[in-house]
C-alpha cells in the first residue's frame, strides 16, 4: 500500500481521535476548569515537541508546576485520552474489514478468509475434516486485582456504538446529536472511579466475567462461526468457553462449592436470558398474520 492510499485509509481513524480527544477537553474543561485543560495541553505540546528535541527537562518542569492533585487528574486525563484512541482503533478495524468485504478487496491477514486463499490447494472435504478436529477453549479467569468497573466497560461499549452511529449519520444534525452523546458517555467516564478501594469479592469476579458473555463475545463467536460457516457448511463449531472464575480454589482462598454453585447458577440464568431474547425476536418476525400467508 502507498502512501497516499495509507493516509487515505487512515482518515477516519484521525478523525475519530480528533473528535474524541476534542470532547474529552470539553468534559475536562466542564468538570474542573479552564485551568486544568491548558496544564494538561501544555504538557501534552511539550512532550511531543520533546520527542523530536530530546528536551524533556520542559516536560517536567510543566508537571512540577502542579499540586499533586493536579498531577494525579492530568494523569487521569491522559489514560482516558488513550483508553478513547484504543476504542477508535478497534472500532477502525472493524471499518476496515466491512470495506474490505464491500469493495472485495482483498483479505485482511490474519483473517479467516486470508486462511481460506492461503488454503487454496486443499479441498473443501479435506479443509472440513480439519476443522472438525479443531478443538478451542477459550478459558477467562479472575484475578483480585482486576479493577474495571461495569460502568466503565458499558459507557466503552456505548462510545464504541456512537463511532459507528458517526459514520452512517446522514447529517450535521445527527452528527451533532451523537457528539453530544460522546459527551456525555465521556463525563461518565470522567466522574467514574477507575480504581477499587476495596479487595473485590468473588462475587464481583463472577459478574465481571459474565460481562463478557453478555455483551461481546456472543456476537463476536457468532460472526467467526458464520464466516466459518460460509466457506464450509454444517462444519461444527470448533470453539467453546470455559470459565475459572468462582472455582479457583488454588488461585482464591474464597473459592469453594458456595461460589462454584453461584457460578454456575450466574451462568446457566444469563444463558437461559439469552434464549429467551432470542426466541422473542423469533416470535416478531413470525408474527404474521394468517390472510397474509394463506
Amino acid at each position: 500500500m502507498n502512501a497516499d492510499v495509507r493516509v487515505e485509509a487512515d482518515a477516519p481513524i484521525r478523525r475519530d481521535v480528533r473528535l474524541l480527544g476534542a470532547v474529552l477537553g470539553k468534559v475536562i474543561a466542564e468538570q474542573e476548569g479552564d485551568e486544568l485543560l491548558e496544564a494538561e495541553e501544555r504538557i501534552r505540546l511539550r512532550a511531543r515537541d520533546a520527542r523530536g528535541t530530546g528536551d524533556v527537562d520542559s516536560v517536567r518542569d510543566s508537571v512540577r508546576m502542579l499540586s499533586p492533585d493536579e498531577q494525579a487528574k492530568v494523569l487521569r486525563a491522559f489514560g482516558l485520552y488513550f483508553q478513547l484512541a484504543n476504542i477508535a482503533e478497534q472500532h477502525h478495524r472493524l471499518r476496515r474489514r466491512r470495506q474490505y468485504a464491500a469493495e472485495d478487496q482483498a483479505a485482511p491477514r490474519e483473517s479467516l478468509a486470508d486462511a481460506f486463499e492461503r488454503l487454496a490447494d486443499i479441498g473443501d472435504d479435506e479443509l472440513r475434516a480439519g476443522v472438525s478436529r479443531l478443538s478451542l477453549e477459550l478459558v477467562l479467569t479472575g484475578h483480585p486485582t482486576e479493577a474495571t468497573r461495569r460502568t466503565i466497560l458499558l459507557a466503552h461499549l456505548r462510545v464504541a456504538e456512537l463511532l459507528t452511529a458517526l459514520d452512517d449519520a446522514a447529517s450535521r444534525a445527527e452528527e451533532e446529536q451523537i457528539e453530544n452523546e460522546l459527551g456525555e458517555q465521556i463525563t461518565i467516564l470522567w466522574q467514574t472511579d477507575e480504581v477499587r478501594h476495596g479487595r473485590p469479592r468473588l462475587t464481583d469476579e463472577i459478574r465481571h466475567g459474565l460481562w463478557f458473555f453478555e455483551h461481546s463475545l456472543p456476537a463476536a463467536a457468532e460472526r467467526l462461526l458464520a464466516e466459518l460457516r460460509a466457506r464450509l457448511p454444517d462444519t461444527p463449531s470448533p470453539l467453546s468457553f470455559g470459565t475459572w472464575i468462582g472455582g479457583d480454589m488454588d488461585g482464591n482462598p474464597a473459592a469453594g462449592a458456595d461460589s462454584i454453585r453461584e457460578a454456575l447458577d450466574r451462568a446457566r440464568t444469563l444463558a437461559l436470558d439469552s434464549y429467551r431474547a432470542e426466541v422473542r425476536e423469533l416470535a416478531v418476525g413470525l408474527a404474521m398474520h394468517r390472510s397474509l400467508v394463506e
